[in-house]
């Protein structure tokens, strides 16, 4: 007959396993820990971002009036409209790849991205801020995922196009208009592309019901640490 005290310490065992095991090199934990070095840094104006060298992950948040995205819209930046990264030079081919500390791609990636909403006839660039992280890029694709599938960006999930640049001579007749561009038209290349069907309206509505779900944060992951603090930015 087995005592309950060694009943109750088979049970915690069962229950500390491999799998509740907090490994900090699995490659979901490293990714973590870069999206938790982002999200604690201090949001800043995107149409002001500073000079600073490297690639890294990025999120950009929207704080304005605009009805479309105002479940979201907020000053503390809690959820964001738009993530992404900036690989170091070469990554693409996978040839030359340049250190992630070289350069400025990340710097360069907010700064048209600022462009393009300045732009945009129906928003305001002073509306918007970024959180910023020069990263290594073997870990920064791991936390883009992540924090898409947890938070999941209206931008990157419904409006698909964001962070696309103008196409090739003679393919914009070809395709149609990426559905961002559908909704915040001001861009002369984009908005010379053939229409996405229905126009605007059926995304406006898809951009209501999916912040009708995901307008909020989720709670806090198990085992989140506190805030870390970064590391110089390295301005140039």
């Amino acid at each position: 007959m087995i005592e309950p005290s060694e009943r109750g310490l088979r049970d915690a065992s069962a229950e500390s396993g491999r799998d509740r095991i907090y490994d900090p090199l699995r490659r979901e934990n490293l990714g973590r820990s870069v999206l938790w070095a982002l999200v604690s840094s201090k949001p800043v104006p995107l149409g002001d971002i500073p000079n600073f060298r490297g690639s890294g992950i990025y999120a950009i948040y929207y704080a304005g009036s605009n009805k479309l995205y105002a479940r979201i819209s907020s000053a503390e930046c809690d959820i964001p409209i738009y993530v992404g990264k900036a690989d170091p030079a070469g990554s693409r081919k996978g040839q030359n790849v340049g250190p992630a500390w070289e350069g400025t791609k990340l710097r360069g990636r907010l700064r048209q991205h600022a462009r393009k909403i300045g732009t945009a006839l129906d928003l305001e660039l002073g509306d918007f801020l970024a959180r910023y992280l020069p990263a290594d890029d073997l870990f920064t694709p791991m936390a883009e995922r992540l924090m898409i599938s947890d938070l999941q960006p209206v931008w990157n999930v419904v409006l698909e196009g964001f962070g696309v640049n103008q196409q090739g001579a003679g393919r914009e007749g070809k395709q149609l208009r990426p559905k961002w561009h559908e909704v915040h038209c001001g861009i002369d290349w984009a908005d010379g592309m053939p229409a996405q069907p229905g126009g605007s309206e059926p995304l406006r509505r898809a951009i209501a019901a999916h912040l009708e779900r995901h307008g909020s944060a989720p709670s806090a992951s198990d085992g989140e640490p506190g805030q870390p603090g970064l590391t110089d930015l390295s301005p140039i």
